[in-house]
């Protein structure tokens, strides 16, 4: 039986450190490989009397072992749980390379699993994992990986790498090396992915991240969560810059085990982050740990039987409740595009027209990265002058105004004919909500394309980030297309080139009215 004595003797530099209902010690945890995993463990302080549930709690990106202490500390003190807050290898005092969600990081989990089983009072059929942003992927991928994970918590989980850095093949402003910078100081990168961030750097091409076999984080894990009946908890928050939503929304209904998704306004980790990292009260992570309490400790809590669905509007209300993603999804309404000079979304189909860009920037701006979904998250998201904005650099479409408001929810796709001028080109789309003061951003994301056919007509559609949105009575939809966004994007269209939009042209909007 393992007590607190025991804790002290797991690392020889190991102290345990009591605190009101529990006690802390920092130790090495042998890897799969043999690395030593830095991590610290949360335990309640009859940690002896009774065999316990475990919960591991993954590091985020470059983070040390201590990014989960808050809701590691509720854990061990309220539910009876062992938390073990580790550092991926690679990372701070972690031993190895970092392995990027591979089969190592996996192997790792399991390999913790197996020192808590032989080390500390745990029940192994009676583990869970919890992480946000990276961690949230490692808790993924490490359910998949291994049957004893019965429960999972990912809040703001990186769904899809290739797109979190480069949607629709658009590479993000200055995205890879910030990712880099957040962790050349911190973690240890092999040959294979030092070569791929240096390429990704040098020529804003994602096809190497593509490359990689868990590239699409939440698809790569699917097989194995529904596999082993997980219960799979995913939160996110709609602005997130950083780890769009879509890609792990997407898997949500083809998850055949318990589940849950909570989904509300802010920017990465921002809607559940106070939950997590200090403990505090949190729309999220209360419910995450009733979700693992009752997974894992059988308490009838009533979490199970709580709407599979929550979403909380990315312009603020109260959340609502629903019984899948689909069906918290408007239908979807086609509206036919005006030449640009007219400007009307809605305009009758069948007339052609054709009218010619300049790519330059203008004040349309899609997202201030943390910024504005964190606005939006207190309920002061930006206003953005739309009358302002050069029609000669960017196309701008207004729909008639909703005089009763409406719903939008689910995900806007432009469909556009494009005449470029050059073989590379950058669109950026965004859907603004529009009053007599301006534009406030509902949706948003670039497209990217590469050998084009100067002077020939192409069809280029792409789907804007999925959102749920309500528009006020009075209110107009405005749909934006402009070829430069420096702020958020590094656009391939060259500045000065004329980029032609033409007909037939539409945007398909989910909006419960015509």
């Amino acid at each position: 039986m393992a007590t607190a004595a025991t804790l002290v003797a797991l690392s020889p530099a190991a102290t345990a450190v009591p605190f009101p209902g529990g006690q802390a010690t920092t130790v090495f945890i042998p890897g799969a490989d043999g690395v030593a995993l830095n991590a610290v463990v949360l335990a309640p302080p009859d940690l002896h009397a009774h065999r316990n549930a475990l919960v591991l709690q993954p590091s985020g990106w470059g983070m040390p072992a201590m990014g989960s202490l808050g809701s590691a500390v509720k854990l061990a003190t309220g539910n009876d749980v062992v938390s073990i807050e580790y550092t991926a290898r690679g990372m701070y005092l972690s031993q190895g390379e970092v392995d990027l969600f591979g089969a190592k990081d996996a192997a790792d989990a399991s390999a913790i699993i197996d020192w808590a089983v032989a080390t500390l009072n745990v029940d192994p059929q009676r583990v869970g994992v919890a992480g946000g942003s990276y961690g949230a992927g490692m808790a993924l991928i490490a359910a998949a990986h291994d049957s004893r994970i019965k429960a999972i918590v990912a809040d703001s989980p990186p769904g899809d790498l290739a797109f979190s850095i480069a949607p629709n093949d658009t590479v993000k402003s200055a995205s890879p090396e910030v990712l880099a910078a957040a962790g050349v100081s911190t973690n240890r990168f092999g040959v294979p992915l030092t070569e791929l961030g240096l390429k990704l750097i040098s020529s804003n091409d994602p096809s190497s991240v593509k490359a990689l076999p868990q590239n699409k984080v939440a698809e790569y894990a699917l097989p194995g969560l529904n596999a082993n009946n997980t219960a799979v908890f995913l939160a996110h928050d709609w602005q997130d810059s950083l780890l769009p939503p879509g890609p792990s929304m997407d898997i949500f209904d083809r998850l055949t085990g318990p589940k849950k998704l909570m989904m509300q306004p802010g920017d990465h980790s921002t809607g559940g982050g106070a939950g997590q990292v200090g403990g505090l009260p949190n729309p999220v992570w209360d419910r995450a740990e009733r979700w693992l309490d009752h997974y894992l400790n059988g308490a009838d809590n009533g979490i199970d039987r709580e709407p599979t669905v929550l979403y909380k509007p990315a312009n603020g209300g109260d959340y609502q409740p629903f019984d899948s993603v689909a069906a918290a999804t408007e239908p979807i309404r086609s509206y036919p595009l005006s030449p640009p000079v007219a400007g009307t979304l809605g305009a009758n189909p069948g007339v052609p027209w054709a009218q010619p860009l300049v790519s330059g920037p203008t004040i349309a701006v899609s997202v201030v990265p943390y910024l504005t979904g964190t606005a939006a998250q207190l309920g002061v998201a930006p206003t953005f002058p739309l009358d302002g904005i050069d029609r000669n650099a960017a196309a701008v479409w207004r729909s008639a105004p909703f005089d009763g408001g409406t719903r939008l929810a689910g995900k806007p796709r432009p469909n556009l004919t494009v005449i470029p001028s050059t073989p590379d080109l950058t669109l950026i789309g965004i859907l603004y909500d529009e009053d007599q003061s301006g534009g406030k951003v509902i949706s948003q994301f670039p497209v990217t394309r590469h050998g084009l056919r100067p002077g020939e007509p192409t069809a280029i559609a792409w789907e804007l980030g999925p959102t749920d949105w309500n528009v006020a009575a009075g209110h107009r939809l405005t749909f934006v297309v402009t070829t430069q966004d420096p702020v958020a994007y590094a656009s391939a269209t060259p500045l000065g080139s004329i980029v032609t939009l033409a007909a037939p042209s539409s945007i398909d909007l989910p909006v419960a009215a015509p």
